[in-house]
């Protein structure tokens, strides 16, 4: 009860401090395939999972009704870019939306990253990714060690084209590809993990947002409230 009063208290005066939203207080979500955080439904461009919802529901919290899109990245990218979402989750450090996004501070959750190797398929040097993609910057150090990558639409699209033998190698996030394998069994007998990191993710604001100013200030307000590590653990004790 005492952190849902705060969490009014709070709000109540970011309404107050925050610039004031005109006519419609409609703002888009933008997120791409990432299960099983967000997971594309089968018909049409919509998508659903655990962070679609997370973030649907703090947004509409803090005052704003949510249009979710879900594109390929590179398409996502381009719409932050030109002001058309208004927010995302990503890691820091994609060149993408490197002076594009403002990052609020808490991390949303932690995710790791994996470079996959098929240790029976030869010793060549391609690797299957996501178009747009740097990986924190493993895309490029791996572009230094003279690796050649196939890039795809998606992470299904990567992961398959990986096990269907097409490339050695598969930089991934680890989520994603467990999701993956726990419905399509891998057929890779001798696997590897070659290199492996963990990352944060924030919510990233597009800069030429209307509302990057208020949206700012109120998701900071809130994310205050609690100690807990991560926005997805400071939802799920709240829901407790």
């Amino acid at each position: 009860m005492t952190v849902v009063l705060l969490l009014f208290a709070s709000l109540v005066k970011a309404q107050e401090t925050s610039i004031p939203i005109e006519n419609d207080n409609t703002i888009v979500l933008g997120v791409v395939e990432f299960p099983p955080l967000v997971i594309k439904d089968p018909v049409g461009f919509g998508c659903h999972g655990e962070a679609v919802t997370i973030s649907r529901t703090i947004l509409e919290l803090v005052g704003y009704k949510v249009e979710v899109e879900c594109p390929p990245p590179a398409r996502l990218f381009e719409r932050i870019r030109k002001g058309k979402v208004d927010i995302t989750v990503n890691v820091k450090g994609t060149k993408a939306l490197d002076n594009n996004v403002t990052f609020v501070e808490k991390p949303f959750s932690h995710l790791s990253i994996v470079l996959m190797t098929n240790t029976g398929a030869g010793g060549d040097k391609t690797v299957a990714a996501i178009r747009g993609y740097d990986y924190v910057g493993l895309r490029q150090e791996l572009v230094d060690s003279n690796y050649t990558f196939f890039d795809m639409p998606n992470s299904t699209d990567a992961i398959q084209l990986f096990q269907f033998g097409r490339t050695t190698h598969l930089l991934t996030y680890e989520a994603p590809y467990l999701y993956h394998i726990e419905r399509v069994p891998d057929n890779i007998s001798d696997l590897a993990v070659s290199m492996r990191r963990n990352i944060p993710t924030f919510f990233a604001i597009s800069n030429k947002s209307e509302r990057k100013t208020e949206l700012l200030e109120k998701l900071t307000r809130l994310f205050k409230l609690s100690e807990s590590g991560t926005v997805i653990e400071q939802m799920q004790t709240m829901n407790e």
